[in-house]
């Protein structure tokens, strides 16, 4: 499906200035646009780590638990909240690697305390709970959702995705091609509707690589490069479909797309024009979902008709960029050659020796 030009030259300007901005190094502020956190104790606020952080994971996802918030019965009473009756808790490990220990200072007489190493760690058995298991819990963070920002085309290119989504995570979102499933926070964690759509266009683009449609090699997850030059077409497609279809991201947004493609900047240092293919190919992403998931069942808006040929062109506008900029490098080889051509020819007139026959040309320095 085709687009105006005038959105098509924006979208070659958003390129250029993420070309500048990689290219200068500029550092960004990463503002991950939603409320989501590891799973962490309700009361020290840390985050559990290793083995626990393991188990919690997948009693969230066994349990549809999207709350991080975790603690033991007593902690939870301690601030006032109640455990539901009936539920069951999750077994977590608690290792101990050193006690505290008294004695006396011998320049100053005072008793004081110090952390002394055990010879073997001691290990106890608690049972934690999800928030959500309780009552009297206070909501994690202010909803700042406006539902009535809600955006037609969006709505519609979830409910018609290719890829099920699953509402279900509590800190993070992707998509897994060997389920060819998205998981995503659900749309009350974000910090507004269109950080929400812009994310799961993210998902949803990275999805559009199953072998049923697009058919890209998503893989490749021990290949970093191959990592990042998806993760680079995937921005793009966001960012293209945030443009076109009403998600009214401010400059603070695309400064956090732009850092994110900043972790990605050694595959365009060795490929500068990696950055245009993957704008041509997010372009051709973008008008998979627009044409069999965003405008599914609705009505073409009259300033996005284009004819299929103009589409074409304009999909490929950034690729034919960079081959008429090496092109314009052959013709000046050229004119180049064909100067020193006629600067020898000069030299020979005036009595100039030329290299003899079966010789090569090269030396006739």
């Amino acid at each position: 499906m085709g687009l105006p030009n005038h959105v098509q030259e924006k979208r070659n300007d958003l390129v250029e200035q993420v070309i500048a901005d990689i290219k200068a190094g500029k550092p960004f502020f990463w503002d991950c646009e939603h409320y989501g956190k590891p799973s962490h104790n309700i009361a020290k606020d840390s985050p559990y780590r290793g083995l626990n952080r393991m188990r919690l994971i997948i009693a969230s996802r066994e349990k549809g638990f999207t709350d991080s918030r975790w603690g033991t019965y007593r902690q939870a009473k301690e601030k006032g909240w109640q455990v539901k009756k009936g539920e069951k808790g999750t077994h977590i490990e608690w290792w101990t690697f050193s006690q505290t220990v008294k004695e006396q200072d011998q320049q100053t007489g005072e008793e004081i305390q110090r952390d002394q190493k055990l010879d073997r760690p001691m290990v106890k058995n608690y049972v934690v709970f999800n928030a959500q298991q309780m009552e009297g819990v206070p909501e994690e963070h202010p909803i700042t959702i406006d539902e009535s920002q809600r955006n037609e085309y969006m709505e519609n290119m979830l409910k018609n995705s290719e890829a099920k989504i699953f509402f279900d995570e509590s800190y993070r979102n992707y998509y897994s091609p060997d389920k060819d499933e998205i998981h995503v926070l659900p749309r009350e964690k974000f910090k507004n509707l269109d950080a929400f759509y812009a994310t799961c266009a993210h998902e949803i683009a990275h999805s559009t690589g199953h072998k049923s449609r697009l058919d890209r090699d998503l893989m490749g997850g021990a290949n970093k490069e191959e990592y990042a030059k998806e993760e680079l077409r995937a921005e793009l497609t966001s960012m293209f479909i945030a443009q076109d279809w009403g998600i009214n991201l401010d400059e603070s947004h695309y400064q956090s797309h732009e850092a994110y493609l900043q972790s990605w900047a050694k595959v365009l240092e060795n490929d500068p024009n990696e950055l245009y293919r993957a704008a041509a190919k997010a372009q051709e992403m973008a008008d998979y979902i627009e044409k069999n998931m965003l405008l599914k069942g609705l009505e073409l808006p009259k300033a996005a008709e284009q004819t299929q040929e103009a589409a074409q062109e304009q999909a490929a506008a950034p690729v034919l960029a960079v081959a008429e900029e090496k092109a314009k490098l052959k013709v000046a080889e050229k004119k180049t050659s064909k100067t020193a051509t006629k600067r020898r020819t000069s030299k020979r007139k005036v009595g100039v020796k030329t290299p003899e026959k079966g010789k090569s040309a090269s030396m006739e320095r």
